[in-house]
């Protein structure tokens, strides 16, 4: 009956025996889901891991990170070298210093915010991470890296930094209280494990002495003819140097703080509180602190700024809403040319308004300014008034003066009596003496001279004459030598004419023999 009802089910013309069919729906679920399984299934291979900015920085900008032998050492535990190698290791400790006091420079350093501290290091588990390299993992050896560099105080706690009263160079035989208490923890419950990595925010200290050296080097290039010059509020300090390290990351707030603390507390450069910084004049011997009036000053150039800021804006809108009234009223859309207009007028009145209060602004900082400058002329003034007063009183005046004018004319004309007084008491010179003893030594002297000029006359004369004889000597040794030259020539002629007359008796003898057999060719010729 089972068997019957279900072929009763089924449709007419329906092969109960054929294989069941597959919808178009269904089938297509199946191979489509079949596809995607295929494609989960196939083998793809890993990606390979990227490394971090940080890393990445290091690999490309320090000169120690180049070769892929050193980077293996510098990842590797070079704890051991300590002992075995204390150069080499004090070396690797010095390049990953570096490494990261630039790479915090260059803003690289991994942050719990958006922004990049560069004036200081959060160590810590996410900045070994961001350490890790592709091949050779996290680098073991930083927990050496940063006890040494805390201790050598290169790398300087942040919370010790702000809150040390003495400045960082200064050092003492006496301990603080701080440094006592740091003491007796350290006893209490032991020196930190060296193995063991520091937590905390840590201000670099090179970073921060670079940042306040370029600062004051470009404050004394600036040319500053008022005391206000050297008032700053510290959103005009940002504006001014908040990239003085870095180009494309400005100074945080953190690097702020660690800053001015830094040029105040350490460098002794600028004053400053929650709102203004006052640089010190080269003239100052100490710091002044911040007055209210340099306060005043601050603020006034600040709200002057911000509204010489909005006047642009306001122009620029005057002229956008002339050109549409302009070109509503050739499209003859006259709502439009009056709203335009009226949008105009409007940004015309609060251009003036602001013109107005900008113009009140520098006048008031103006006014300001000049009274800051008259106190420190009047200061300027009374401290040589001062000086000149300690001067007086040093000579007593101008009775004191005149006191010692009369008393230098009484020893004067003192000496001058005790010196008639010696000459009257000398004996007395016969001048006659004097003369013929003067006389004397003036002939002596004439004699000496004469006899000088004669004796170099006659060492002159000796000379010439010797000059005289060796030119006279010269030519008769030439005239000599010339008469033997003579003489050699006419004997050598003499022999030459000797030999021609002996060569002529010998060709007449030969001629005498050849003769006879001459003779006898030609009788010979004759007869026949």
């Amino acid at each position: 009956m089972q068997h019957k009802r279900k072929l009763s089910e089924q449709g007419p013309g329906q092969d109960p025996h054929a294989k069941p069919r597959l919808s178009a729906n269904l089938r297509k679920a199946l191979f489509s889901s079949g596809r995607k399984r295929s494609k989960t299934a196939a083998y793809t291979a890993p990606k390979e891991e990227e490394m971090s900015e940080l890393v990445n920085f290091i690999l490309d900008h320090e000169e120690a990170f180049q070769s892929r032998a050193r980077v293996a050492s510098l990842y590797a535990d070079f704890r051991s070298q300590a002992h075995t190698n204390p150069e080499g290791f004090q070396a690797n400790l010095a390049v990953w210093k570096k490494a990261l006091t630039d790479a915090a420079l260059a803003g690289v350093i991994p942050s719990q915010g958006g922004t990049h501290d560069l004036l200081s290091i959060r160590i810590g588990e996410e900045l070994i991470r961001a350490l890790q390299h592709r091949e050779h993992g996290k680098p073991t050896c930083l927990p050496a890296v940063f006890h040494d560099a805390v201790k050598k105080r290169d790398f300087v706690p942040r919370r010790d930094f702000l809150n040390s009263q003495t400045s960082i160079y200064k050092q003492s035989w006496v301990p603080s209280i701080s440094g006592l208490a740091q003491w007796a923890l350290q006893k209490l419950l032991g020196s930190p494990d060296p193995d063991k990595l520091p937590v905390g925010d840590f201000v670099v200290l090179k970073n921060v002495e670079v940042a306040a050296n370029e600062i004051l080097k470009r404050m004394k290039e600036q040319t500053h003819t008022s005391t206000a010059d050297r008032i700053l509020s510290r959103t005009t300090f940002l504006k001014r140097f908040s990239r003085v390290l870095n180009p494309a990351a400005p100074l945080t707030a953190n690097d702020l703080n660690v800053l001015l603390l830094h040029m105040c507390r350490d460098k002794q450069a600028l004053a400053f509180n929650a709102q203004t910084i006052k640089f010190r004049a080269e003239t100052e011997t100490e710091l002044t602190p911040v007055s209210e009036e340099d306060t005043a000053l601050a603020n006034l150039r600040d709200a002057a700024d911000k509204v010489n800021a909005q006047l642009p804006a306001l122009q620029e809108k005057i002229a956008e809403a002339e050109l549409d009234a302009r070109e509503a009223v050739r499209a003859k859309h006259t709502i439009r040319a009056k709203a335009a207009l009226k949008s105009k007028k409007l940004a015309e009145h609060a251009l003036a308004e602001r013109s107005h209060i900008a113009l009140e602004l520098e006048e008031a900082f103006m006014g300001l300014q000049r009274a800051a400058d008259q106190v420190h002329i009047v200061e300027a003034m009374k401290a040589g008034a001062e000086a000149m007063k300690g001067l007086h009183e040093k000579v007593g005046g101008v009775e004191g003066v005149q006191n010692v004018m009369d008393e230098v004319r009484e020893q004067t004309a003192t000496v001058d009596e005790i010196t008639s007084i010696i000459n009257e008491s000398a004996t007395a010179v016969d001048e006659g003496e004097l003369d013929e003893e003067f006389e004397a030594l003036e002939k002596a002297e004439r004699e000496r001279k004469e006899k000088e000029e004669a004796e170099k006359t006659a060492a002159r004369l000796a000379e010439l004459e010797e000059v005289e004889k060796a030119r006279k000597d010269k030519e008769a040794a030439q005239k000599k030598e010339k008469e033997a030259e003579e003489e050699r020539t006419e004997q050598e002629v003499q022999e030459a004419e000797e030999d021609l007359s002996k060569l002529s008796f010998a060709q007449e003898d030969e001629d005498a023999d050849e003769e006879p057999p001459q003779k006898e060719r030609e009788r010979a010729l004759v007869a026949a």
